[in-house]
């Protein structure tokens, strides 16, 4: 803990990664842990933990990334809080959201380039764990909340399937759609996450790797997913994709292509449709009665939510049922998906936090996807993401694992050359 705050505060003044800090609270809590032994169920013994903001975390103030609520201190912790409390962890403080996680940025800046943004809306626990001011955070995504930060940052993010996690105690913004999960350094930390978060299927854990069979291949397949808003992959995020797959190859995963049909192309318009519907309903009222604190952005999505129709919700949520369909066709258990995680390396400040719609399809599905880096673009982090059937996590981590020990060294640098 005196390691993780010395880098808080070495990191935190040009980071800006937190909302609420408490130095001394979260080192009385080590030295009681310092004064026994671990117990069976503490995965995360000892380990310093920042929340996003949009989670009750009883003692900091969650204030949902908006001044309307910038004094809101909750007496108890969300389920998901008292989860990695259970399992030993400690929690450092709350960490930046962008403004009711779908709109305006918070000050936080990325720790690879203070110039560029970290993404949205998990901005701040995204940074804290890439800074190395804490190895693990808790997130939240809607449409690329976990994953865009995480490639943005250089690290690994995992947004479940689901429901895995329970989202009770956190900021709604639309059911159908929010998600959370963990941010840390490396798909190991994710799967100790995972255990204290929800009834996480872990893989042995005296070996990290996929259970390979007696031919030595991989127990995985995976299919590059090409589409929807292909047109939005940039050279960066594109040369990600190809030293991903290639490294795959090299270890003797079959690496198929999928071209989703052109219905897929709607996702965009679905998930905001059905992210504009959650707002308008769970947060109209403080536009109603505060709308002068909120940015000119929030207002126009809760203005479009309150003109979305019943018609429009029930068209958006059956495409995205016709969507799970056909993807749980195409990805049979041990068969995972690989594709663009973002349009670019992290947009400057001023740009905003970077497009979310390259994750969203995912998100409106619900299959789990991790994002995994895959070396540097002219010095910035990129990275893929790898998705799978609902409830396949220990699959996901696993082949993100063997990726990631694939790509180490100067991997990237290496088959650029070749």
């Amino acid at each position: 803990m005196r390691a993780c705050l010395e880098q808080v505060a070495a990191r935190e003044p040009s980071v800006r990664a937190f909302v609420d800090l408490h130095p001394e609270r979260a080192l009385q809590k080590s030295r009681e842990l310092d004064s026994r032994k671990p117990r069976p169920e503490e995965a995360l013994y000892g380990v310093p933990v920042a929340v996003k903001e949009i989670f009750d975390t009883a003692g900091y103030r969650c204030s949902w990334g908006s001044p309307i609520h910038a004094n809101r201190i909750p007496d108890v912790d969300a389920p998901a809080v008292s989860r990695l409390k259970a399992a030993g962890a400690v929690i450092v403080g709350t960490a930046v959201s962008t403004e009711y996680a779908i709109a305006a940025a918070g000050a936080t800046t990325n720790p690879c380039d203070a110039t560029r943004t970290p993404g949205g809306s998990s901005s701040g626990p995204a940074a804290a764990v890439a800074a190395g001011m804490v190895p693990l955070a808790l997130g939240s995504q809607s449409i690329g909340s976990i994953i865009r930060p995480s490639v943005y940052c250089g690290v690994f993010g995992l947004k479940p399937t689901r429901g895995a996690i329970s989202l009770r105690g956190a900021m709604p913004l639309a059911v159908e759609l929010d998600h959370a999960g963990p941010i840390a350094r490396s798909p190991e930390d994710l799967g100790l996450a995972c255990q204290a978060l929800f009834a996480f299927d872990a893989l042995d854990p005296a070996s990290r790797d996929v259970p390979v069979p007696k031919s030595n291949a991989p127990a995985f397949d995976v299919i590059e997913i090409v589409g929807p808003l292909r047109e939005r992959v940039q050279p960066a995020s594109q040369r990600a994709v190809e030293r991903a797959v290639a490294a795959l190859r090299e270890l003797g995963v079959t690496v198929g292509r999928l071209e989703l049909p052109s219905d897929f192309d709607a996702v965009d318009d679905v998930v905001w449709t059905l992210i504009c519907r959650g707002l308008a309903l769970n947060h109209g009222q403080d536009y109603d009665h505060a709308r002068t604190l909120m940015s000119a952005r929030l207002q126009e999505l809760v203005e479009r939510g309150r003109a979305t129709s019943d018609e429009d919700y029930r068209s958006a949520m059956s495409q995205v049922r016709a969507f799970a369909t056909k993807l749980s066709i195409a990805l049979p258990t041990g068969t995972l998906a690989l594709q663009a995680a973002v349009d670019d390396v992290a947009p400057p400040l001023a740009s905003g936090t970077g497009s979310p719609l390259l994750q969203g399809l995912w998100t409106a599905v619900g299959f789990p996807a991790l994002s995994v880096p895959c070396g540097k673009a002219n010095g910035l982090p990129v990275g893929v993401q790898l998705a799978a059937a609902p409830n396949q996590e220990a699959v996901l981590i696993s082949a993100a694992s063997l990726l990631s020990r694939a790509m180490s060294g100067n991997y990237a640098e290496r088959y650029d050359k070749a």
